[in-house]
């Protein structure tokens, strides 16, 4: 199944783009995901347990399964004043 990564703010540093396109095997979860973005992009590896995820734009705790053509959000955590 093919997915699509966006990445806001450091998260799209550490991706090296705003935008990717993954091929997962089928049923395969936010876990097995995270594993391997941090696996191919080292820099989202400290990021990772500060990220909340977004699954076609619902943010989604622990473990979510993921649909062919969802779209899962990088997004990192904000602060201002």
């Amino acid at each position: 199944m093919k997915i699509r990564v966006v990445a806001f703010a450091s998260a799209t540093d550490a991706l090296g783009a705003a935008e990717r396109e993954l091929e997962l095997p089928a049923g395969s979860g936010l876990v097995a995901r995270g594993e391997r973005l941090c696996r191919e992009h080292p820099g989202l590896a400290p990021l990772w347990s500060r990220l909340a995820l977004a699954v076609d734009g619902e943010v989604r705790t622990g473990e979510a399964a993921l649909a062919d053509g969802c779209e899962v959000a990088l997004l990192p955590p904000v602060s201002g004043g």
